[in-house]
């Protein structure tokens, strides 16, 4: 991990003290950007450069490159301006692509699966942008199974690359009905998606 931190100040550090009990996942938004040039454009929002863009009151506390270089820019026991009203007691890592579709690296995967191991937070609290506000963030992993992959590929001990292997907790003809029970499964702790089949 690279400390490239940046100041406090009022636009993306407020120095504000937060635990980790959650990890956020996040996507750039532009294919091909690396992990220093994000990082610079979190210095120059806080020294003020961009002050009459509300959308710039942005930061996270990791950011993971291409080849899965990793730079801290806030401290993990700040909070980052990264999920609306979602960032105390969030660990925020945006992930850095090359692909048009968002898909990311398999160098970049690994380490949000360390910050977890690191600080011992469950596979419930393994999280998406999407997952905290609606925001199509990470825009790849919004897909339900896209992230199942992924997630299980973030919060496993031990990761099969060919294999992965779910387990069924019921099977709904309403769809109301598995979302209501899919909310208790993860309620009490546990990653859950839906997967809708055909009829047969």
């Amino acid at each position: 991990i690279i400390d490239k931190l940046i100041p406090i100040n009022k636009y993306n550090r407020p120095g504000s003290k937060s635990t980790p009990k959650r990890i956020c996942v996040h996507y750039t938004r532009q294919a091909g950007t690396d992990a220093d040039r994000l990082a610079l454009f979190y210095s120059n929002v806080a020294t003020g450069r961009f002050p009459n863009k509300p959308n710039n009151w942005t930061s996270t506390q990791y950011i993971v490159g291409l080849n899965g270089k990793v730079i801290r820019v806030v401290p993990d026991n700040e909070t980052a301006y990264a999920a609306s009203g979602k960032n105390a007691g969030t660990l925020h890592i945006e992930v850095c692509y090359s692909k048009a579709s968002g898909e990311f690296e398999t160098a970049s995967m690994s380490a949000p699966r360390r910050m977890g191991q690191k600080y011992n937070i469950s596979a419930g609290n393994v999280l998406r942008h999407y997952d905290l506000t609606g925001k199509y963030c990470p825009w790849y992993y919004v897909d339900e199974n896209r992230w199942a992959v992924l997630h299980e590929y973030i919060t496993s001990a031990a990761v099969d690359q060919k294999n992965l292997y779910r387990v069924q907790v019921g099977a709904f003809s309403s769809r109301e009905n598995a979302e209501q029970y899919m909310n208790k499964v993860k309620a009490a702790g546990f990653g859950a998606f839906i997967v809708e089949v055909d009829n047969n």
